[in-house]
């Protein structure tokens, strides 16, 4: 037998709560006490469930009264829970007894009941077939002998003891239970993801944009990657193909045409460094959200369109909205409210949010304290949380304090609903009379979508109804420095190394001023028993040669800190334990001294306890941040498939950046500063495996970029801006449609027949115009091997391949007496078609199954016929000659040739005779 508190405990006091009455105050009559005391009559009830159960399998056992601590009906306000959640009035010394069948008992007392409601869960796992005899004992409770809302009328009463007891039927079978979830799907699936799929999140993705930490572009002086995972795998989910699922012309692109340019062939403006055309993709739910870009402007100030991720479809387009920076899908748990909130766009620092449904606006946002991508993480339900310095005392006088900002913060929650309140609202400050309103979520509301502002109000008032913070610390030691540290990273609830003094720099461009001196690391505690308080100290000299140092980004999973050391194009891990020095990494090629298309730093990207650094030099490396030990390099094999080497055109090693990493993949992309016109031939979008670094796939492709990204990836699928034709790419596993087709007259046993059938793209890509123009009989799909080569001839003009593979298609039969078998296999051709011929073996009629069991680059697909095998014409059978003898071969013909010769005589004398008479 056995008591424990563990997940479906948990879980069940949520539930408990979700059928809270109420959580908030909404009146508070005057304090009053009955005389005399009254004597409170209550109820107890207690059930376990399920009921029966299998021996071995949990029960949740629940406890609970007719009455809410605090409340009386006659003489309080109707509606009034003095318990809420925000508080401690509760009913205590619930008592649970447990009878097993062999009358053996065992008791737990709760000292102080979780729920407001009154209600207490238990999980208990029977051991022994048999009835046991659950016992909930409520021994009665005094109002004043436990904290009590000094408001309430029931000062001086009592409430009045009860018992309850039910039976709990335990059997030697297990009752059945459903699958935790439906297997992962085997076939081209679509949002939304059915709600008893919840195993599904693995596959499933959103790519929530660069103002969310963990997305940051090319812009700070290291690059954060931009791709979920700078301190984290995260959830990225991308393609394990390049197969083209649709494009999307964003803007004229391509060669011009013509002779009158002094560049020949030149081609039109793809965006280079400043003026980029496809700008911070948002994928959330499926759905690409971007702004259009106008003209040759890098702004991206045209419509907002919300575009389906699979299949380009516009699904709304408005040209009333700003750009957005960043998604947020949050997760927000109360009494009376679960589950995820619909997402919300917001631009930059939260100043205006917008519903990603339909690009309505929600209410506009003021006084959100600034922090970087370091300082900033997603909280565990997806919210966004900001660790900040404050000074809430003067600049003569510093009184600094170290907080949290939250941003579900910019919501109240606990509205009483059976008042009609809502249960959730952004907070508003009433500029004339700064009285904390309500915004009506709700278009035909007059102060819908006006100018209101949140305001964010002090840190050092957590009563105000203003602050937006989660808690707030003081932090005497920064009283005394002259200029706030700088944040190397945080790992949430645990620790924050920052950085202080002037780093070593030599001045180049992009690194600051010239300066050696000794500089300091510090870890500020961030977790609850010790926030703020410093938990070491590390002052470094600067390097030998005057060699630069640059942050670069911290790794969890080893808790290291890394420097960049530009010059000698290293890196540097120090323990987030100590601050001492771990390892340093071997020097990287010479031309990654240019660092990223946007600083001269190394771009530098975590995930999975590795370092990944690529840059100007073209080639990957990954190391081990435990021990800095180089694990693999991509791209400087010289060997197809470990080969970035583009001889004259760039020249040298074509440029590659780490633009997302996940499902243990490296997304890498070709890019620079600026390019130029036409576009180096040969770059490539490639796919690197993240354990080994071999190469998965390629794509013909140059993606601009340059402050903030053209690239995302999310439900297993890439979308990214391809300069070499100024239009929206999306890639990823496509379905596909399979036919066959068989005789439809019978055939005659013995005879051979032939299997036809077609197997093509149902990607929304081979609807396009041309794409449908060219393969008026379907897109044929390729091989893994050949898929790139594929693409480029279907999408990007490129000559039909000479090498080009097909898919493998299984034959399978149901024949006439019920068997099934497989007869063959055939293989598809660059029309599409495939082909099996083969010979019956019984009669009768023959279903035929075609199969193809999918690839990466597409989904499985099936189809049936067929066909009947008729009995053989009947022919008449051979007879054989008797045997001959001796005189059968010599006495017999010669008699016979003797009364041939007499026969012919008599014949000629009868005709002599008859020509002789008158």
């Amino acid at each position: 037998m056995n008591f424990f508190n563990n997940k479906n405990a948990a879980l069940a006091i949520i539930i408990l709560l979700a059928i809270s009455t109420a959580t908030s105050v909404i009146m508070i009559p005057t304090a009053s006490a009955h005389t005399p005391p009254l004597d409170i009559t209550t109820n107890a009830y207690i059930a376990g469930l399920p009921n029966p159960i299998g021996v071995g399998q949990s029960t949740l056992i629940y406890m609970w009264l007719n009455r809410v601590f605090g409340q009386w009906p006659t003489g309080e306000p109707s509606g009034v829970h003095y318990a809420a959640v925000n508080n401690n009035y509760r009913f205590h010394n619930y008592k649970l007894t447990i009878t097993d069948p062999d009358g053996q008992t065992t008791t737990q007392t709760f000292e102080t009941i979780q729920d407001t409601t009154s209600s207490q869960s238990y999980s208990f796992t029977p051991e022994k077939v048999g009835t046991y005899i659950l016992t909930f004992n409520f021994p009665g409770q005094k109002v004043n002998d436990y904290p009590h809302s000094p408001t309430t009328t029931l000062i001086n009463d009592t409430y009045l003891p009860s018992e309850a007891s039910v039976e709990l039927i335990v059997q030697e079978d297990p009752i059945p239970t459903y699958p935790d979830t439906y297997p992962l799907p085997s076939e081209y699936w679509t949002r939304p993801i059915y709600g008893e799929n919840p195993g599904w999140f693995t596959i499933a993705s959103n790519w929530l944009g660069t103002g969310q930490p963990g997305y940051g572009g090319y812009s700070s002086s290291f690059n954060l990657g931009g791709n979920g995972a700078i301190f984290y795998p995260g959830d990225a989910v991308g393609p394990m193909t390049s197969h083209v699922m649709w494009t999307k012309s964003l803007q004229t692109g391509g060669i011009v045409g013509g002779n009158n340019f002094a560049i020949q062939g030149n081609q039109y403006f793809e965006g280079s460094a400043y003026n980029q055309r496809y700008q911070n993709p948002i994928v959330i739910n499926g759905k690409i959200y971007f702004n259009e870009p106008i003209a040759f402007t890098g702004s991206n100030s045209g419509p907002l369109d919300c575009v389906d991720l699979r299949t380009g479809e516009l699904i709304w387009s408005r040209s009333d909205l700003p750009s957005m920076s960043f998604a947020l899908i949050w997760d927000h748990e109360d009494p009376n409210q679960h589950g995820v909130f619909p997402a919300i766009l917001a631009t930059s620092n939260f100043g205006r949010l917008f519903d990603a449904d339909t690009g309505a606006s929600l209410f506009n946002v003021t006084g959100v304290p600034s922090a970087s991508q370091w300082s900033s993480a997603i909280g565990p339900n997806g919210e966004q949380l900001r660790i900040v310095f404050q000074n809430i005392g003067t600049t003569a006088n510093p009184n600094w304090v170290l907080a949290q900002w939250n941003s579900t913060k910019l919501w109240n929650f606990g509205t009483n609903p059976f008042t009609g309140g809502s249960l959730l609202s952004p907070s508003i400050i009433n500029a004339s009379n700064n009285v904390l309103t309500s915004v009506p979520l709700s278009p035909s509301s007059p102060t819908y979508a006006t100018s209101t502002y949140i305001v964010n109000g002090s840190v050092n008032d957590p009563t105000s109804p203003q602050n937006r913070f989660d808690w707030s610390v003081p932090i005497t030691w920064r009283n005394t420095m002259t200029s706030a540290p700088t944040v190397v990273g945080i790992i949430e609830d645990d620790v924050m190394i920052v950085e202080n003094g002037s780093l070593p720099s030599q001045g180049a461009t992009f690194m600051g001023s010239y300066g050696f001196n000794p500089y300091t690391y510090m870890a500020i505690s961030l977790k609850p028993e010790s926030r703020g308080q410093i938990l070491w100290t590390k002052t470094l000299d600067p390097p030998a040669n005057n060699v630069t140092v640059l942050l670069a980004g911290i790794d969890p999973v080893n808790r290291v800190f890394v420097e960049n050391l530009r010059e000698t194009q290293n890196f540097v891990g120090y323990s987030m334990h100590d601050g001492s020095k771990m390892w340093t990494t071997e020097p990287q090629a010479d031309f990654d001294y240019y660092g990223s298309q946007a600083s001269g730093s190394l771009a530098s990207t975590f995930a999975y306890g590795k370092l990944y650094s690529s840059a100007y030099a073209g080639i990957l490396y990954c190391y081990d941040t435990a021990t800095g030990e180089r694990l693999f390099t991509y791209g400087n094999g010289g060997v197809p498939g470990n080969d970035t080497n583009s001889g004259f055109q760039v020249p040298g090693n074509y440029p590659m950046f780490v633009n997302a990493i996940g499902n243990d993949v490296v997304y890498l992309v070709t890019s620079e500063h600026t390019v130029e016109t036409p576009v180096f031939k040969g770059s490539m979008t490639r796919a690197v495996n993240a354990t080994t670094g071999e190469e998965l796939w390629t794509l013909s492709s140059y993606v601009t970029e340059f402050f903030t990204q053209s690239f995302a990836v999310a439900d297993g699928y890439a979308t990214w801006f391809n300069s070499y034709d100024n239009a929206i790419y999306s890639v990823g596993r496509g379905p596909s449609q399979l036919t066959v087709s068989a005789p439809q007259a019978g055939i005659a046993l013995g005879g051979s027949l032939v299997i036809t059938g077609s197997l093509t793209d149902l990607s929304a890509g081979s609807n396009q115009p041309e794409q449908a123009a060219r393969f008026p009989n379907g897109l044929p799909l390729a091989a893994d091997e050949s898929m790139t080569e594929w693409m480029g001839y279907v999408y990007q003009q490129k000559p039909l391949p000479t090498n080009f593979v097909g898919v493998e298609v299984t034959i399978d039969v149901v024949d006439a007496n019920g068997n099934y078998r497989n007869i063959g296999t055939a293989m598809t051709d660059a029309t599409g078609m495939y082909n099996l011929h083969w010979t019956p073996d019984i009669e009768g009629k023959y279903t035929v199954i075609a199969t193809f069991h999918g690839t990466n680059g597409y989904w499985p697909s099936y189809s049936e016929t067929a066909f009947a095998v008729d009995a053989a014409h009947a022919t008449a059978a051979p007879t054989e000659p008797p045997a001959q003898s001796a005189a059968d071969l010599y006495f017999v013909p010669a008699v016979v040739g003797l009364l041939v010769a007499i026969i012919v005589v008599g014949l000629l004398t009868i005709l002599l005779i008859l020509k002789k008479r008158p």
